[in-house]
Formats: structure tokens, sequence, C-alpha cells
């Protein structure tokens, strides 16, 4: 909570951060107030890996389109460095300079060997709906916006409801939900846009298919970070393995699926 007297600034934290083993990761912080981004007149960055060792202690940021701005090196995320391991409980850490007064602002962060990213496209809508962009209105030209902010709600959801996100081996798991939330709020906003409530009725079913798709997500993890899947065998879900093409004398029920291999739910 902002001390009272202070301005009640927003720092657009989404989602953690998923830093990037073996490259120098370049991390943002943008602070609102009013409907506009404020501009730090300086700031400094530190970095923590778990056990809250600084891997980046205190270095100055640079000021780029009012957005306080660093790039983490590589050297700092060398997991042959003690203290310096894959996973989450990582912690940025932005001391910002507003008007005279020095904000500290914290944002999570997770270390990875391959952190994914979305794998729905505009072409992927286009697919479903070749006239999409008939009715996306004047001066939008693609739909990333909804693409960004989707994936975004899929992670914040995928953690909430006790999944881990650093490790996933594989976008693909999350395609068909991540393209029905994005169908879901484009149409939502045509039809709000143009008064149509048909398009506002397509959202609502392609919202309904989201919350389908999402209960029936189910991963792979490289939880060592060794570039390969842990288990090729099983997929993981919030509600427990699927192993694929295993049967044992203790799982009797089969079911056909998966590319015509059978598989079992333990």
């Amino acid at each position: 909570m902002p001390v009272s007297g202070e301005s009640s600034y927003s720092v657009r934290v989404t989602v953690p951060d998923v830093l990037q083993s073996d490259r120098s990761n370049a991390v943002a912080l943008e602070v609102h107030f009013e409907g506009a981004l404020v501009a730090p007149s300086s700031g400094t960055f530190t970095l923590y890996a778990q056990g809250s060792t600084p891997v980046v202690d205190a270095q100055p940021v640079t000021i780029s389109g009012s957005v306080a701005r660093y790039t983490v090196p590589s050297s700092a995320l060398d997991t042959t460095n003690a203290g310096v391991e894959f996973g989450d409980g990582w912690l940025e850490e932005w001391a910002l300079t507003i008007d005279g007064v020095e904000y500290t602002w914290t944002r999570p962060a997770a270390l990875a060997k391959r952190p994914i990213s979305p794998s729905v496209t505009d072409t992927d809508l286009l697919a479903e709906y070749p006239d999409l962009a008939n009715y996306w209105g004047s001066g939008r030209t693609n739909a990333q916006t909804f693409i960004d902010s989707s994936w975004q709600d899929i992670v914040r959801r995928w953690l909430r409801e006790g999944g881990a996100w650093w490790p996933v081996a594989s976008p693909y798991v999350f395609f068909e939900a991540h393209r029905e939330l994005v169908l879901a709020k484009l149409w939502r906003y045509i039809g709000k846009s143009d008064g149509n409530e048909v398009f506002v009725d397509l959202s609502e079913k392609h919202q309904r298919e989201y919350n389908r798709q999402f209960q029936t997500i189910a991963t792979q993890y490289d939880r060592d970070q060794d570039g390969r899947v842990d288990d090729p065998d099983t997929l993981e879900s919030r509600y427990g393995v699927i192993a694929i093409n295993t049967p044992t004398r203790y799982s009797p029920i089969y079911r056909g699926g998966l590319r015509g291999k059978r598989y079992l739910i333990r």
C-alpha cells in the first residue's frame, strides 16, 4: 500500500520473469500513474538468486521510453557459480527515484535453460476465421495485444492453481486454451465496439471452450534442465499423471488416443 500523502503509483508486473541461462536478458519495469508512464530520474537494479544471493548488486538502470531497463549479463546466470541454480525463488529488486523520492519494487523471477513462449499466432486465428482481420477495426493490423494478454492470463492461472512454469518443456500443450482465450477476447472487443450481440455470444462460446481446454492441459517437464523431458512416457496434469503407452499391472484401464498410442490414467 502507498504511504498516505504520496502518489499511488502502479507497477506493471503481470507475470514473473523467466530468465534464460547462458545469455544476457533484458528486463524492464513500467511505472504508471493517471493513465501514463512515469519516467524515473534514476535507479538501481538488484537480482537475487535463491537463498538471497545477489548475482547483480545495485547496478544503475537506464531510462528509455520512460521505462527503467537493465540487461542482466550471462555471467550472472551461470549455474556453475555457487548459489546460482535453475528454478523459481529468484527476485528482481528495482530501486527507482521519482520526484526525488526512492521507491523500491520487486518482481518474482525464475531461471530456466529454455523458457517457453506462446505458440499462437495471427495465422492460427485466421485459420479459424479467415475474415477475422476485417473486424479488427481501423488502426489495428494484428492481434498481438490479445495474444500477449491472454498468455499472461494463462500463466497466472497456471501458477495460481499450483502448476510449475519454468520447467515446462513445450508450449504446445497450452495452444488450444491460448487460442480460445484470444478469440474470446477478440470477439468480445469486436462485439462491444460494434454493439453486435452476435459477436458477444461468439465470445462467450470461446470463453467456455477456453475453460474446458484449460482443464485438460497435461504437460511434460524438464526439472533438471538438461534440455530433455524428464520422462517421455508421461504427461502431468494438475489432477494426476498420464502414462503414455506404459501398461502396468497396477492400472488395468486403458484408453485410446495420443496419436494412436494407448495410455492409462494412474
